[in-house]
């Protein structure tokens, strides 16, 4: 099977030659985007040989002239929505032209798009729990503004031939906020950017981040793949099969890999395999790995599944 062919028969419940794999870390990139990134990705699935291709770009939004950071939450209202072609966007989309002409093999290419919350929170110091309590209108708007570009950046990278998003989703956790703000603040701005990758995606891989996180209130939003840090958080592998009924994508502690030797995680993986069964079931950590992991023990979830 082609690796497209095999992640598309893990989407849809059916058993195929072997388990997918895929994983991810962030690059040390002064510029995380265009071509750079581009040659560290190719470079990466050289490497590596992963079934899927997740882009691993940490970008900001693109900000008002005059704006370098959101301080003051009235500043909120003057967002709009942005160009999903032009600016840090424009960015994104030159990567994905330039890694689709180097790939050597037919598989699925996904960017990192974070929700509103995650994209927000990034532009005002972390601060934006703290300025929806003070300025909720406020906020409000200026979210509404993200999502909206969000939403149309997320159509613009598969029409430009993405086969969907990893949707970032994070926020909802007991730490971070209660079930009633983000059920009625931010639940809709997730739902508004997933049914916009849900129109033409193919591959959209919703992740859930973060500990503690409202899994029941999030797993079933519109996505091809579930993936969250099922060895950090509830549910289990087990657990999670009598509450979603789609392809999940985990089984590996992206926090202890580091650490581990490569029989312990062949170990690891080979237990997360025989929880969650072969159909409808990729084999990844449960977020993005440490940049340092030692190749060997990335190499080692490749080998558990050609075994």
């Amino acid at each position: 099977m082609t690796k497209r062919e095999r992640c598309m028969a893990a989407v849809e419940g059916h058993e195929s030659d072997r388990i997918p794999v895929g994983f991810w870390y962030h690059f040390p990139l002064e510029h995380p985007s265009g071509e750079p990134l581009a040659e560290a990705e190719l470079g990466f699935a050289k490497k590596y040989d992963p079934d899927f291709l997740k882009i691993m770009h940490d970008l900001w939004l693109d900000l008002p002239d005059g704006l370098k950071l959101i301080e003051d939450p009235a500043d909120w209202r003057k967002l709009r929505p942005l160009n999903p072609r032009e600016g840090n966007f424009a960015e994104q989309l030159k990567a994905l032209k330039l890694i689709r002409k180097g790939l050597k093999a037919d598989m699925p290419v996904v960017d990192t798009v974070f929700d509103p919350y995650a994209a927000a929170n990034k532009l005002c110091g972390k601060k934006i729990m703290e300025h929806l309590r003070a300025d909720p209108e406020s906020v409000k708007q200026g979210l509404r503004a993200i999502t909206v570009s969000l939403a149309d950046y997320s159509a613009a990278w598969i029409e430009e031939g993405g086969d969907g998003i990893f949707y970032a989703l994070d926020g909802a956790q007991k730490s971070v906020m209660t079930r009633d703000e983000y059920q009625e603040i931010f639940l809709p701005l997730d739902k508004m950017v997933l049914n916009s990758a849900a129109e033409k995606g193919t591959f959209n891989v919703l992740h859930l981040h973060g500990e503690g996180i409202y899994f029941d209130m999030c797993h079933d939003l519109p996505n091809h793949v579930l993936n969250w840090s099922s060895r950090l958080t509830y549910p289990s592998l087990r657990e999670a099969r009598g509450i979603h009924q789609g392809c999940i994508a985990n089984g590996i502690n992206e926090m202890e890999i580091l650490g581990k030797t490569v029989e312990e995680v062949l170990d690891e993986a080979r237990r997360s395999i025989a929880e969650a069964g072969t159909p409808g079931f990729i084999l990844t950590p449960g977020c993005a790995v440490p940049t340092e992991t030692p190749e060997e023990n990335l190499f080692a979830l490749r080998q558990v599944v050609e075994m």
